[in-house]
């Protein structure tokens, strides 16, 4: 049997600036892994993709990657890469912004959420501004409340929406 045939695996890499490149005939025999392309693309600090059957990706950050010219049993050119388990792409973190203005206005999260808030509270002074009968008022200000209760507007918004009456 050919050690070719172990090469049956596609892995992309992900480079640190965010591309991914490939795929490339790759192999994850144990702890190190071995590409077949003498002109990939791999330096330390990559991720090594390899699509799960879940559909999911598995991250392989590469910790070293030596390229060798000449293989055995008819390998060829190609890569070894040593690596450890990643974690989610750097693309995906999500980011937290918190903002203090004196002692009593204090922001955690993002500020889409916060403008959203934002608005809903000056839709409902809009409300209580407008000429028109407390019963329409009333009216008005129920159905908003109604939409902000909404299991999908709170999944969206958040519980931040709650916050507004």
């Amino acid at each position: 049997m050919s050690l070719l045939k172990e090469f049956e695996d596609d892995a992309r890499i992900e480079k640190q600036d965010g591309s991914v490149i490939g795929p490339y005939k790759a192999s994850f025999p144990g702890k190190t892994i071995f590409i077949l392309d003498e002109k990939a693309d791999i330096e330390e600090g990559d991720v090594i993709l390899r699509e799960l059957p879940s559909g999911k990706d598995e991250r392989c950050i590469v910790t070293e990657a030596t390229f060798y010219m000449r293989g055995v049993a008819g390998t060829g050119a190609h890569y070894q890469i040593k690596y450890r388990k990643g974690g989610q792409s750097e693309m995906q973190k999500p980011g937290h912004t918190i903002n203090i203005h004196g002692a009593q206005s204090v922001q955690v999260g993002d500020h889409n959420t916060q403008n959203i808030v934002n608005s809903f509270e000056a839709l409902v002074k809009k409300i209580e501004s407008a000429d028109l009968p407390p019963e329409q008022k009333e009216e008005a200000k129920g159905m908003l409340r109604k939409l902000l209760e909404h299991p999908a507007v709170v999944s969206v918004i958040g519980a931040a929406a709650g916050a507004v009456f």
